[in-house]
């Protein structure tokens, strides 16, 4: 499971780096073509750096997700002590599941419904655009499972959940 969490983690990280380093040619390329005489710039240059910049935020949450680093108040995780640890991190997990599997449902609602819509960029209706995000969102639920499975059977935890 560890290794499945590592490959997890360079994944949605490399591929994450690869969508803004998409991200910056194109503003490079958007800001050579506008001082280039007769050019002026690419129409849609703003809206695909917005879209690969949300992507790119959207798929390093899974990587966030496998080594539970994102933002948590872990007020009681000191407070609690033996089994109840093992209780609050399920818990956690439970609620961070629960809220990618909401916002899952609430975008595949959405890229259903923008099927006709059509996007600046060359080519794109909204809904190629939109169906990325209840895909990633899922991606992170399971992301979170794995790190709980890892999490509740690590044998090198010690009293308090920290680990040696």
């Amino acid at each position: 499971m560890k290794k499945l969490q590592g490959w997890i983690d360079k994944a949605s990280v490399s591929i994450s780096v690869i969508l803004l380093a998409i991200m910056m040619l194109i503003l490079v390329l958007n800001i050579i073509l506008r001082y280039t005489p007769g050019v002026g710039g690419v129409k849609w240059y703003m809206e695909s750096t917005q879209y690969l910049n949300v992507w790119s935020m959207f798929v390093v949450g899974i990587s966030i997700c496998a080594r539970k680093d994102h933002l948590n108040v872990n007020l009681l995780q000191g407070l609690v002590k033996g089994i109840g640890q093992n209780i609050l991190k399920c818990l956690v997990a439970f609620f961070t599941v629960l809220f990618y599997i909401g916002l899952a449902y609430a975008t595949f609602i959405l890229a259903s419904k923008s099927g006709q819509d059509i996007s600046t960029m060359p080519m794109f209706k909204m809904s190629m655009i939109y169906w990325f995000i209840p895909i990633v969102t899922i991606l992170s639920a399971a992301s979170t499972i794995i790190a709980l499975a890892i999490d509740l059977t690590d044998k090198n935890q010690v009293e308090g959940g920290d680990k040696a």
